[in-house]
Order: C-alpha cells, then structure tokens, then sequence
C-alpha cells in the first residue's frame, strides 16, 4: 500500500492534443489511488484546437498551466516548477494508463532510496506489442526504444536498471530533481531524458524498469515522424558535444543529416553543437574539438561555407554584432531608391554593423542634406570598378557589361563575402551574393535574365510592393519573399480638411520624356476651366517637381502655360518646406504617371507623392495603374481614373461637394498611415530579426508539428 503521507505530481504535455486528453484523462481518474495525494497538471502547449476549454470544462480537478512557447522540455521544466509532490510523474497526453500504473513505479522506486528514476512498461494499444520497456544506444549515438516492436510474451516481467528512460511514462523522485537539475531546455524534445539519464547516472543516481506499471501508447499520436527524425538528429549532436565531445566530429558523417545530404540542416545542428560544447566545456577545453571540426566542415562545405560557418558561430556565441554590407551602384546621387534604402540602413544601424558599398566617391553625410536621414553611425567603403572608371561613366549601367568576357561587378560579388547580410539595395542583377544571407531589394524588374544574372541567387527578393512584385514573376519568374512599401513621412501639422485652399496639385519630377504626364494634366486642367466658372474663377493648378537647367520638356510646358488664361502655376525645384506648404494648402492631389501607356516601366511603381499628399488631407485623384492601385481605394480614399475625361469627372464631383471632400480628405489620411515610416520600421526590424535568428541557427518549424508531447518512438 502507498503510504499517504506520500503525494504525487502527474504532468502531462499538450499541444493539440484534444482528442487524446479524453481517454488519457478518465484512465488517470480509474486508476487505483488508495487514499494517496495525486495532483495532475496539463501543461498546454500553445493548442489551438480546444484543448484548454475542455480541461476547463470538464476536468476541474486538473490544473492547466499555458506555456508562451512551444517547447516541451520548457513545459516539463514549468510543470515540475509548480509541482507539490515528492514524485513527479510524466506522461504522454496519447496514452491511456492501466489501474497499477502509479502504484507499479512507487514500488519500485520504494526499494533502494538511491533509484532516481523509474519508467514504465509501455505497449501499443494492441495490448500485444511492446513500445518501450527502456532506451539504449544502438549504434555510434543513435539510441532506440528497448524491445520495440516484440510480442509481449512475459520476457520483461522483472524489475531491470537500465542506462536511459524515456520520458513517456517515468516518475522522477524529488530528491534526484534537485540534484541534477532542470531537463535541459535547449533539446525542444527527444533526446533530454538521454541527456537527463547522462546526468543522472554522473550523480549516483539509478534508473530502473518497472513490469508492474503498465501504459498503452498510440505510436506517434501526438507528433509526426518528420519532427522527431530531425529533432533526434539535432539534438544528437547536442548530447555529444555536452557529454562527449572527443566523438563530436567523428559522429558528422554517420548522421542523418549527412547521409540524407540535408546539409543545412546539418550545418545549423553544429552550430547548435559548438555554442552547447563551450557553454559546457569553456572556450579553452573546447578548443581542441573546435579545430578538429574544422577539417570535417572544410571537406564537406568548401572554404566559402566553412567561413561562414565559423561567422555564424561568433554570432552564435554573441562574441559580435550580425554585419550588413549593402551595395548601392546609384549612392552617388540622390533618388527614390536611394532614400528607400538609406531609411533601412537608418533603422538598422544602431542594433548591426551596417557598411554601405558604392562606387563613387562621395560622403556619407551627403544623405543628411539629400534626405535629412543620418547614416553616421554606418561605415562606408567605396569600391570603383575598373570596367566602368576607364569608360569614364558616372552612371553605372549595368547592360553595357553584358558582352564582357569577364563580370566586372565580380570585384563587389568578392567583397560580400565579408559579410553576414548582403543587401543589393538598387537591382543591380549582375552582382552573385557570396554572404551567408543575401538579399536583393528590386524596385522594379528591368533588366531581363541572361549573361551574369544572379538575381536568383538571393536568399531573400524584397519587393516595393504588389505591382512590382506581378512584374518580378511575369519578368523573371521569382517570387519576393517579402513585401516593404517605401516609408513616407511628410505630415504637416498644420494641414487639415477645413482649411485647405481652392488649389489642385501635383509633384513629380519633370522628366525629359514626359513620362509625369504634365502636359496631360494642364490640358485636363484647361478642359475644366473652360466648362466650369467656378474652376476657372476660383481654382488653382500648381504643378511642381525637380527640374534640370535646359530641360526641353520643362520648356515645352512653359510655353503651353504662357499660352494659356488659366490660373496654372509651375513650381520647378521646389525645396522641401515649399512643398509641405502646398501640401498643407491643396485640397486635391492628381498623380497621371502612365497615362496612355503600355510599357509597364513608365507607370507609376508606387507612388511616394499620392502618399505625402494623403498625409496631409489632399484627395487624391491618381491614374489606375501601377502602385496606385495598392494605395488609393477608388470612391473611399481617393479616386483612380484611366482616361482624362475620367479624372475632370472625379475632380468635379469633390470640386462641387465641399462635405464630401472633407470626408474622402480624412479617409485618404487615414489609409495614409499604411505607408509611414513606423509601419516600414516595424517591418525592417522583424525581418532582420529573423534573419539574424536564421544566422544563429534556425530551427525545424516546430509550429507546424502536429502535436508536441510524443516521447516514445
């Protein structure tokens, strides 16, 4: 009889695992108890099928812990925690125990006060067929469930010290926890109760099997084989590097991983295996097995990988920062790409060692006057390449290289390497990525595939938005990993609905091919002064943007101005505090980029301005293609037109109704703030984020198992 001054601690783990908890639990309410104190505690796991409501429901007697991550070894650790008995017992949520169960482990565990650990008999759910009657290694660290898959006919009927339990049914005295410790938490699952044995034994602890405690297990019931394939493999290389080091490199090539050729895969489980090795031995015992890894990781990955294997390590290790180089051939001179970047590199900088590559000499602080954004906490290098300093070129266009025997861009291709990230921050596809991670930011597709290409190579394909993103799959047939909308920040305090002035704007650039489509809209603009008094008494057109000395088309819009009556402004080189005064003083805001046009290339990508213009109460009425279709929701925040007819019309309905401007003035603000730069920086640091936990050894995706409490198996 169990004396009941004894008590008693069942812990069971649970991920999704509704449909076992049922049978599981109504066993452990059968079982024999004779007066004896038993808590049972289901520690959930992140279930997202119900699990908790009907342990809430229906199980009152059972204390539900929730666990913030989906680790079992951390939910073991957090269900001992709050544990109260003098024995703790685990046990699979896929099992359904026998009367004895309980009763079988205390009797063993009674007989020598130096038993740490007792685990039961497990058989599968034929009743015929045993599970697990034990752990032991079967070959070079690989270890099996003991009598897997024999006919139980009687031949573990005896009380047995075994070298390693599983923790599928095993009770743990109190006493030996306290000693040896937590299970360790950095195994996830599979292979701690071999560590935990290791440790055990280390302290004087025995381990024992128990005929009289029996448990049926559904094989795999609560996680895939996948799972615990890869997670057995990894934390292999865990356990030797924390309990045998000196077999280490010799284990690489009998492993999974190796033999599967999952070399990635294998290259995360060292990396894990080093940081375990000198967390356990010091840096100085380590050493010895470090330089023996060398060789292996040479032989297997070539001297590129091996040196990336060895940086991942140092940021494993926390012994630097992650470095990001970014390369921009356009640094030397001011353009949407460039801001777009530089705003990356601005957000990035204070956490990373950030590095810009360019190919021009020109000063860092130049971006402070450009864009009023401070690089001066990035370093930057600049590399001139040869091909292009003998042509004497200062833009850097990469098809003049298409015929070269020889890449001229392999000069910047071999100084990524020194690189934890590469950024190829501009499109330039020539550049092949020899960083550990790369990343190509692609603002648009234009080039095409062929000689040199190496777009593909990136790890990561960050597009600027959908449009662009459609035009990288028809172009290229790549799809971006990630989306980021260029940061737009151009509030003006003072603007709002009530106070804006009788004026229609735009503010693009005057391009040499008219591409802006200026002409378009001062005709527009003529059309409606001549239909409607008010338009041509009362309202004003300014058209601003940046202009160059002898543009022919600026001149050409100029004489069309001159020969006009209206009430048309040109406003060329506007300086920033111009422009966010007319923000501040428009009331409608038209974008005609792409207008009549066919070529995707001379439509709108995104469309930076309509933004600026939302930001400050203007409503925008913007051409229907391109970028603007992401940002402008048609009749809600704004209206998109196709035709010219299309955008006097939408212009006249806000021109004639003042309320319902207003309205689709506060709305366009509204959608403005998907586009700002707190949105872009939350985006940046949680994709770098990821990155940098990639580099530090990225793990299986754990939250795509089926379920998290198997341990048999």
């Amino acid at each position: 009889m169990i004396s009941t001054t004894q008590s008693f601690s069942v812990i069971i783990v649970n991920r999704d695992g509704k449909e076992f908890l049922k049978p599981c639990l109504q066993s452990l309410r059968d079982m024999d108890r004779n007066g004896f104190a038993a808590e049972i505690t289901v520690v959930d796991n992140l279930s997202q099928d119900g699990s908790t409501e009907l342990l809430y429901s229906q199980y009152p007697e059972v204390t539900v812990l929730r666990n913030d991550v989906n680790s079992y070894v951390g939910a073991i650790n957090l269900g001992i925690e709050r544990s109260k008995g003098d024995y703790i017992v685990l046990l699979n949520n896929d099992t359904i125990v026998e009367k004895n169960w309980l009763m079988g482990l205390y009797k063993v565990m009674e007989e020598d006060d130096r038993v740490g650990v007792v685990q039961s008999k497990i058989i599968f759910f034929d009743r015929e067929t045993i599970n697990s009657v034990g752990v032991e290694e079967v070959e070079d660290f690989y270890f099996r469930d003991k009598g897997f898959g024999e006919k139980d006919k009687g031949q573990y009927g005896n009380v047995a010290e075994i070298e390693y339990f599983t923790g599928g049914s095993a009770m743990i005295r109190r006493a030996c926890l306290q000693e040896v410790g937590d299970f360790d938490e950095d195994f996830i699952m599979f292979f701690e109760d071999i560590d935990y044995s290791l440790r055990c034994r280390s302290k004087g602890w025995k381990i024992l099997y128990s005929p009289f405690s029996v448990v049926l297990h559904k094989f795999h019931g609560s996680s895939s084989s996948e799972l615990c394939d890869y997670l057995c493999t990894r934390n292999r290389f865990l356990c030797l590097a924390k309990h045998f080091p000196q077999n280490l490199s010799g284990s690489i090539r009998s492993s999974h991983f190796y033999r599967t050729g999952e070399h990635q895969f294998l290259c995360e489980a060292l990396l894990g295996a080093i940081k375990k090795l000198i967390e356990c031995r010091g840096i100085e015992n380590a050493t010895e097995t470090i330089n023996t890894l060398k060789q292996d990781v040479l032989s297997i990955y070539g001297p590129v990988k091996t040196y990336h294997f060895f940086s991942q390590a140092e940021l494993l290790l926390g012994l630097r920062k992650m470095s990001i180089g970014i390369y921009d051939h356009a640094f030397h001179f001011p353009g949407g790409g460039q801001r777009y970047v530089a705003k990356m590199a601005e957000t990035l900088q204070d956490k990373y060692d950030v590095t810009y590559i360019a190919n021009k000499d020109v000063g860092i602080d130049q971006y402070k006057s450009w864009f009023n954004i401070d690089l001066s906490k990035c370093r930057l290098k600049v590399i001139k390449i040869p091909f292009y300093e003998k042509l004497d070129e200062y833009f850097i266009n990469e098809s003049m290289a298409m015929f070269e025997y020889n890449n001229p861009f392999d000069v910047i291709s071999k100084e990524s390497i020194n690189y934890d990230v590469f950024i190829n921050a501009n499109m330039l596809s020539k550049v092949e990525p020899l960083s550990t991670l790369s990343l190509f930011i692609c603002h648009f597709p234009d080039t095409k595939q062929g000689r040199f290409f190496y777009a593909d190579r990136y790890d990561y394909l960050v597009s600027n938005g959908e449009y662009t993103a459609s035009w990288i799959k028809k172009r290229w047939g790549m799809d971006p990993t990630h989306f980021l909308y260029p940061p737009v920040d151009m509030y003006n305090g003072k603007s709002s609905p009530s106070t804006k002035k009788k004026i229609i704007l735009s503010a693009a650039r005057f391009e040499v091919g008219g591409s802006k489509k200026q002409l378009e809209m001062i005709r527009a603009f003529t059309r409606l002064a001549e239909e409607y008094e008010d338009i041509r008494k009362e309202w004003k057109f300014i058209v601003a943007g940046g202009n160059f000395p002898e543009n022919p088309y600026f001149k050409k819009v100029e004489g069309v101005v001159r020969s006009q009556p209206y009430n048309i402004e040109l406003r060329p080189d506007v300086g920033y505090e111009e422009l966010m005064t007319l923000y501040r003083d428009a009331a409608i805001f038209w974008h005609a980029c792409g207008l009549g046009e066919s070529d995707p290339h001379l439509v709108e990508h995104f469309g930076m301005t309509t933004v600026e213009a939302m930001q400050n109460y203007c409503v925008p009425v913007v051409i229907d293609g391109g970028g603007q279709k992401e940002i402008v929701e048609h009749g809600v925040s704004g209206y998109r037109f196709s035709t010219p007819e299309e955008l006097q019309s939408y212009t006249m309905e806000v021109v004639l109704d003042p309320d319902k401007r207003k309205e689709i003035a506060a709305r366009a603000y509204e959608r403005s703030h998907r586009f700002n730069f707190d949105v872009f920086k939350r985006q940046v640091v949680k994709m770098f984020q990821d990155i940098e936990n990639e580099l530090a050894g990225s793990e299986y995706a754990l939250k795509d198992a089926d379920g998290y409490g198997d341990r048999c198996g």
